[in-house]
């Protein structure tokens, strides 16, 4: 179980934890998660997976982080709207967009966001290493998927959501709201499905290092997208699938999520 604790900038959190930080006119920032330090293997562990999740490639996560609970939402996006004098995105006129993750944002548009935060909670925030993305989204597991090597996702009580994932008819052409299905391990929501999730890193394949690096804003690389989509099928859902895009790319399945680093 994990215990809500609402952020005092003093506070020693526990792993597992749960808080927001405070923002301007008594708004309340993305709802984080306490994720402990760690070791895992990189990348495909099924031999099943792509050539560029490959080789297995030893991670230490030194330090516990914040991560976000769930994608940016849009209402998470219109704060930041509203304080920068910065436009909307594009929400297709989705019903209910305010509890949707925000989409058509770009690499460089969602590090802004992160350098927003930080400026006005006084915490470092940041997009989430491709290393620790997938280490936050594993969640310990070694298997395919964070619950196991099937997507064994029923009608009844689906996994996630994703074109294959038998989850309502009324959401099969668009994305769900934020948290509606079971978290994994470490009490993280849709980093299998929902929307695609920027990382902070530039694609490289085979791993060469930069899987653990925030990419520089003036590297022109693609960057690593991870997690799969509402559009996407099962099996880019898996812990080790990744992808890539332009800094510059927007579209209707990509948004991404917040890391707070800890003092």
């Amino acid at each position: 179980m994990f215990s809500l604790l609402i952020n005092t900038q003093s506070h020693a959190f526990e792993v597992g934890s749960v808080f927001s930080d405070a923002l301007p006119n008594d708004q309340r920032g993305p709802q984080l998660v306490v994720v402990p330090n760690g070791r895992y293997l990189l990348g495909d562990h099924s031999s099943r997976g792509n050539h560029n999740e490959r080789p297995l490639t030893a991670i230490e996560i030194s330090r516990p982080f914040a991560m976000g609970r769930y994608e940016v939402s849009v209402t998470d996006w219109k704060h930041y709207a509203a304080a920068t004098a910065t436009a909307m995105p594009d929400n297709e006129g989705w019903g209910l967009s305010a509890q949707r993750p925000v989409i058509h944002v770009s690499w460089h548009q969602s590090m802004a966001y992160s350098r927003w935060l930080s400026t006005v909670t006084g915490q470092r925030y940041r997009l989430p290493t491709e290393a620790e993305w997938e280490y936050a989204a594993r969640a310990d597991s070694t298997s395919d998927y964070w619950w196991g090597e099937q997507l064994d996702s029923p009608e009844t009580q689906p996994r996630a959501h994703c074109r294959g994932c038998a989850t309502s008819r009324l959401i099969q052409n668009k994305s769900e709201r934020i948290g509606q299905f079971a978290a994994n391990a470490f009490g993280l929501h849709d980093t299998a499905g929902n929307v695609w999730e920027w990382t902070a890193s530039r694609f490289a394949s085979p791993y060469d290092g930069s899987e653990q690096q925030v990419a520089s804003l003036l590297d022109k690389s693609p960057r690593v997208v991870r997690g799969g989509a509402w559009n996407s099928g099962p099996s880019y859902l898996r812990s080790s699938q990744r992808d890539m895009k332009q800094a510059q790319h927007k579209d209707y399945a990509l948004g991404f999520r917040v890391l707070r680093e800890m003092p």
